[in-house]
């Protein structure tokens, strides 16, 4: 059960950063990015990222937080 909430709460940890990541990304975008806008802040249309994407994303999300709890299941092992 443990195992359970802390692979949840890795995961929620995940999306945060990611979510945190992709403002960052959408700010880095929407600043001034042509001279004759002089003044003007030029908003780029964003695309959402493609289904397979999130998809890979989120995997990759759950296969670090595996991960993770294997090292510490390995460590507890080898301090035991």
């Amino acid at each position: 059960e443990e195992e359970v909430k802390a692979e949840e709460e890795e995961k929620r940890r995940k999306e945060e950063e990611e979510k945190k990541r992709q403002e960052e990304q959408q700010k880095m975008l929407s600043v001034d990015v042509s001279p004759k806008d002089k003044g003007k802040e030029a908003a780029i249309e964003i695309e959402p990222p493609h289904p397979l994407v999130l998809l890979l994303q989120e995997q990759l999300a759950v296969q670090k937080a595996e991960q993770e709890q294997i090292k510490e299941d390995v460590k507890n092992l080898t301090e035991g």
